[in-house]
């Protein structure tokens, strides 16, 4: 058991002074040890430094998942140690594991993770930093905490970041109407951090009591539907066409292998993005998809002509919602736009569905295909929080600042860069 002041990443002049007062102990576990199973370690805060020390505690995690308020698929056992085992920067992510007090017995439970990266410096200043993990297929980074634990949980993750000798702390791409996002405004108003917003936005979200048809006629234009109804009957004079929803069915790996196959054969193929091409990002999509199956948290929707797959959507349940998460569709059937016939379809099953309450896209802010189709929305954010650290409540407030200007600039580059590619995909075809 150690405690965190003395392995601080900065000089002492530099170190926080904030919560010294309140005993905090921490345990580090870089690997999983037999005797864990039976015999864990009792902290405030115990640190998991690989996927492998993330073993022991697989049942606690999920029964935390469980009992969160706020839902994540991402940081659930079996795909936080895929992600971790497989992606980049994997290795170098921590995973903090809050706990309750002692009871009288010396139990303890599990009210919070919270998986984090510890870089040194930051925009261009050699500040430590604790950021929750965010990966290449991240959704979402909302924290883990059980209902009723929240604040204490975040007040925790605070004071371990505090005594890490972190000047800043980051919690990115999380639900702004959730849980965790009222209880972190509580705790930094009751500490008198400093919290400034990087980023908010909105995207696609399912949620509604009514049925498929008053829906369609409620959030879409009558001359949107009548052309997608005018594209399924297109495809029909073609063949057999069929839309179908699954768990998976009993050849798991089968349908995840037709689905990388799928991928593979459009544009993402062709660029070299598509999992398939990555054998980490196909070997992590594989783990998730098999681990989500066993679970009953698998949903597969697929549209097939005489058989063979034009669309394909992979996404998990999670409490009374689901997560989209990936949709590959031939190209080479793009007039008919069978991946926006897919998310349309979608909705009537979703609807019907006891099970789902909501279903979020995923999608990136402004899509220009589902946005369309799915009327409501999910507000997200990003925000900084100052630590302990004496200069932390100035530095919040010039990083914030850098972030909003760097994601400008970003922004407009991409802006030209479709411009670009755009020119040069005409050149080709001429």
């Amino acid at each position: 058991m150690t405690d965190l002041r003395h392995h601080s990443f900065l000089p002492g002049f530099l170190r926080t002074s904030a919560a010294d007062d309140e005993a905090l102990s921490v345990v580090r576990l870089s690997h999983a040890a037999r005797y864990m199973y039976g015999h864990p370690p009792s902290a405030d805060v115990i640190v998991l430094e690989s996927a492998d020390a993330l073993a022991p505690y697989r049942k606690e995690i999920d029964a935390l998942a469980a009992t969160s308020t706020d839902t994540n698929t991402q940081f659930e056992s079996v795909t936080l140690a895929a992600a971790m085992e497989n992606l980049q920067g994997g290795s170098s992510v921590r995973v903090a594991l809050l706990w309750s007090d002692a009871a009288g017995d010396g139990m303890r439970v599990l009210i919070g993770l919270v998986p984090y990266v510890a870089p040194r410096g930051y925009f261009g200043l050699p500040v430590p930093v604790i950021r929750v993990w965010e990966h290449i297929h991240s959704f979402i980074s909302t924290p883990l905490l059980r209902m009723g634990y929240e604040q204490l949980a975040i007040r925790r993750f605070l004071s371990f970041a505090d005594r890490s000798g972190a000047a800043l702390i980051q919690f990115p791409n999380f639900e702004a109407d959730g849980a965790f996002a009222r209880a972190l405004r509580d705790v930094v108003e009751l500490q008198h951090r400093v919290c400034r917003e990087t980023d908010r936005h909105e995207r696609a979200f399912l949620q509604s009591d009514l049925g498929e048809e008053e829906y369609l006629a409620t959030h879409m234009r009558k001359k949107k539907r009548k052309e997608f109804n005018r594209l399924w009957n297109r495809l029909a004079e073609l063949g057999d066409l069929d839309f179908t929803t699954h768990d998976g069915g009993a050849d798991v790996g089968g349908w995840v292998k037709a689905f990388l196959q799928l991928e593979a054969s459009g544009w993402k193929g062709k660029r070299g993005t598509a999992l398939k091409a990555r054998p980490d990002e196909r070997k992590y999509f594989e783990q998730i998809c098999i681990g989500a199956a066993a679970e009953g948290k698998l949903h597969c929707t697929e549209i097939t002509l005489d058989g063979k797959p034009l669309a394909m959507l992979a996404s998990f349940r999670a409490g009374a919602g689901v997560y989209t998460f990936k949709i590959a569709f031939d190209e080479s059937y793009a007039k008919y736009s069978p991946g926006a016939l897919l998310m349309m379809k979608l909705i009537g099953t979703f609807l019907r569905d006891e099970r789902t309450a909501w279903v979020d896209s995923c999608a990136i802010p402004n899509h220009p295909m589902i946005d369309h189709i799915w009327a409501q929305r999910r507000p997200m954010r990003s925000v900084l929080v100052s630590s302990g650290n004496r200069f932390s409540k100035p530095l919040v407030s010039y990083v914030a600042a850098m972030m909003r200007i760097a994601d400008l600039a970003r922004a407009r580059l991409r802006v030209v860069y479709a411009r670009i590619r755009k020119e040069i995909e005409h050149d080709q075809a001429h």
